[in-house]
């Protein structure tokens, strides 16, 4: 009895899957599964899309943190050239090297191969 059951249900699943595949309905469902799986693996909002966005988010932040500690460094050496912390030593350096000085007991070598500040 159970196998009857059974033989007839397969049998019925044979004969929808014979008339599908005649109509090309089998045929259609295989394109559009072909279409969407590479467009989920090569398409705008792909998987390769989705890694080459995280490696660019990547290297914006570490650009960001090496333009954070720039700017800290730039705010230390404007913090000691304020009228509250003014560092001579430093201020001198800076004057030295904007304007091109040397004192009247220094002597300046010049070479070539020293890149410029």
């Amino acid at each position: 009895m159970f196998f009857g059951v059974v033989v007839a249900i397969m049998n019925t699943l044979n004969d929808i899957f014979e008339k599908l595949r005649k109509s090309g309905f089998l045929i259609i469902i295989g394109i559009f599964s072909v279409y969407f799986t590479i467009n989920a693996i090569k398409g705008e909002r792909g998987f390769f899309k989705y890694l080459y966005l995280k490696n660019k988010i990547e290297a914006a932040e570490i650009e960001r943190d090496s333009y954070r500690m720039r700017k800290r460094a730039l705010e230390r050496q404007v913090a000691m050239l304020s009228e509250t912390s003014l560092d001579l030593d430093y201020l001198e350096e800076r004057a030295r090297i904007v304007l091109n000085m040397v004192g009247d007991d220094e002597y300046v070598i010049l070479d070539k191969d020293i890149d410029k500040n």
